[in-house]
């Protein structure tokens, strides 16, 4: 479970200490883009009174002019957008081949702001993602006012399904709702993948899994397996799965690969994982071998629906061989899932 410390550069969780403190404090929120714009939708810079600023909105491009405007907003200025172009110059020395634009909305986050509870939506939004739970902050751009919204949260009309679009796909963006503009900050939870397994294919696994920016936890009793000198780096558990997920639950922004092949390890975090909802869950083995792990799990009282979101066998169908293809298969099932979480997503071909 993350703490507080361990986001200490996280930009939310600064500007709430920045405020805990008697800053005044204004947090930057990019809000649109258009073209090859350096930082995406939701994307946030907390400035305090003194200039000090932690996060990014530009990648460098603009920081200084959002930095004397977050001033303005501390010293008692109202909350609004900016918007920039980003020339074709500067966006190449932040790394892109061309420019674009960008519009990003600056408020004052103190405990004086004048927008209604922004300070307890800040607290209560860095509660939420600690504990990898996914949350929308709705802002409306006419009066300022935020409100925090949960996964689960009764919000009907055309606001309503953008929430629900906005929990599914993790994408923050504006919308227009009875003639209201509001925008939809979307913070869901980071990936995290779950291997049930210290094999080959797991080693890498890992490796790809980490470059993709998912956390790795590799989980296997056999100590002869489950050694750092072959997951250097990685969180390695060398314990059975039913001890560690007791203490570090499954949820539904993980991925769990079981890839032992032996049903006493397998087949526990197996239906844990569905009983979860965790967004992707895949068992190696063949189809015979799948078979009699329906069996097995269908006696231990799973539904047919709740085995059939098993991806047996595991991995995308490219005609992979040795471990490493065989990793970049179940990585490539995986990211699929993650990207099209609760989103009816058109056929991909295998």
């Amino acid at each position: 479970m993350l703490t507080l410390g361990e986001l200490h550069n996280d930009p939310l969780a600064v500007g709430e200490r920045w405020v805990a403190q008697g800053r005044g404090v204004a947090l930057a929120t990019v809000v649109e883009t258009w073209g090859s714009a350096p930082r995406a939708a939701g994307s946030h810079l907390v400035v305090d009174a003194e200039g000090n600023f932690q996060g990014s909105v530009s990648g460098g491009c603009v920081e200084g002019a959002v930095v004397a405007e977050a001033l303005e907003v501390i010293d008692g200025g109202k909350a609004g957008t900016l918007e920039f172009d980003v020339a074709d110059e500067a966006a190449w020395q932040v790394g892109l081949s061309c420019g674009g634009r960008i519009r990003i909305y600056v408020e004052k986050l103190d405990r004086d702001s004048g927008a209604p509870g922004k300070l307890d939506v800040l607290q209560a939004l860095n509660q939420e993602r600690l504990a990898r739970r996914a949350a929308v902050v709705v802002t409306d751009f006419g009066d300022g006012a935020s409100r925090l919204l949960r996964q689960g949260d009764e919000v009907a009309g055309a606001l309503g399904d953008a929430v629900r679009e906005a929990f599914c796909t993790g994408r923050s963006r504006s919308v227009v709702v009875e003639g209201r503009t509001l925008f939809l900050n979307a913070h869901v939870p980071p990936p995290r993948l779950v291997v049930i397994g210290a094999v080959h294919i797991s080693q890498a696994l890992a490796s790809l899994a980490r470059t993709a920016g998912y956390a790795v936890e590799i989980i296997d009793p056999r100590t002869a397996f489950a050694t750092p000198e072959r997951f250097p780096g990685v969180t390695l558990h060398a314990r059975w799965p039913q001890e560690v997920l007791a203490q570090t639950p499954l949820d539904d922004h993980t991925a769990l690969a079981a890839l032992t092949h032996d049903p006493k390890i397998d087949d526990m975090p197996l239906q844990a994982a569905l009983g979860a909802g965790c967004f992707y869950v895949g068992a190696l083995g063949s189809r015979k071998t799948h078979a009699r792990r329906v069996e097995r799990l269908q006696a231990a009282g799973l539904s047919s629906e709740q085995i059939a979101r098993i991806h047996a066998p595991i991995g995308i169908d490219i005609a992979a061989e040795g471990p490493s293809e065989i990793a970049v298969a179940v990585l490539a099932e995986v990211i699929r899932a993650f990207r099209t979480r609760g989103v009816v997503a058109k056929e991909h071909a295998a």
